[in-house]
């Protein structure tokens, strides 16, 4: 029997859910709102329709699946399946996310921060692909974060490593408050989307939002490749769509202010997978393990 198995990226705005084969080849995608407004019961409701959905467009029931893997937007016990806490969803907190998907389709569920299936999705068929310690961000709405090593994502102690959009700035604010999409739009008056626009205008404020962007993440990821030695550092997110025109600037801040030779020889690259790495990493769980 082939070994079919489904990834969810459960978004505050978009559930997107594949169906894939042990070979990683894609069968079946389906992409549904949220709703989470709506409340608990209608986002698992949401979820279990856009994972039946995907598994008729891979043309097998959901009953042939080997398993299902979910990243979440908040804090997660990877062991456990609980989550902790989802701010963008509303009434999520302390969630048996595992135990709800298991007990509707009768498969093993692996549970797992966003940010870090998507980083996992980078690292084993995506932009770092082939290397061994990567370090993956992604700015968009917040900031999120993952690491790691020879394929597998690093937890730490209690399961809340990478959690780097909260690291908290000198002026005592944390990080995503101040550089993430949202953040721009607040300070500058325009919106992280139009960005790219207006700087191909050559419009001034979108350059000093852009050079207040390109320092903030360059400062952080020299901090972050002095302290983990990354061999790649691949960002994601919104902000990812502006190319070399942001990693260029932050390619010249991390070799300046990394420490040692080697810190300042890590690459940094654009993602590979797009709005594609949390579902096609979320699967990943299941393939070979986390």
């Amino acid at each position: 029997m082939a070994d079919f198995f489904a990834g969810v990226d459960l978004g505050g705005t978009k559930i997107l859910t594949v169906v894939v084969d042990k070979n990683r080849k894609l069968l079946g995608r389906t992409k549904i709102p949220t709703e989470a407004e709506s409340g608990v019961e209608k986002v698992f409701s949401n979820i279990f329709t856009s994972i039946r959905s995907s598994c008729r467009e891979a043309g097998i029931a959901p009953e042939e699946l080997r398993g299902i893997g979910i990243g979440v937007p908040g804090p997660v016990n990877p062991e456990s399946g609980l989550v902790y806490d989802c701010p963008n969803l509303s009434g999520w907190k302390d969630i048996g996310v595992r135990q709800i998907l298991s007990n509707e389709f009768k498969v093993p569920v692996a549970v797992e921060n966003d940010a870090r299936v998507a980083g996992l999705a980078e690292a084993r068929i995506g932009a770092a692909k082939g290397a061994s310690h990567v370090f993956y961000i992604t700015v968009s709405t917040g900031i999120g974060a993952a690491i790691i090593v020879d394929g597998k994502i690093y937890h730490g102690f209690g399961g809340g490593a990478g959690e780097f959009g909260r690291m908290r700035l000198l002026n005592r604010e944390i990080m995503e408050k101040s550089f993430s999409g949202p953040s721009i739009g607040r300070l500058f008056g325009i919106p992280a989307t139009e960005l790219a626009m207006l700087l191909e205008k050559g419009d001034p404020g979108a350059k000093t939002a852009l050079d207040f962007l390109a320092n903030g993440l360059g400062i952080f990821l020299a901090n972050v490749t002095t302290l983990l030695n990354p061999e790649i550092i691949v960002i994601g997110g919104g902000v990812s769509s502006l190319g070399e025109t942001l990693l260029a600037p932050i390619r010249q801040i991390v070799s300046e202010y990394a420490f040692s030779i080697s810190a300042r020889q890590v690459k940094i690259v654009r993602a590979g997978l797009g709005t594609e790495s949390g579902a096609f990493g979320a699967a990943e769980l299941l393939l070979t393990g986390n």
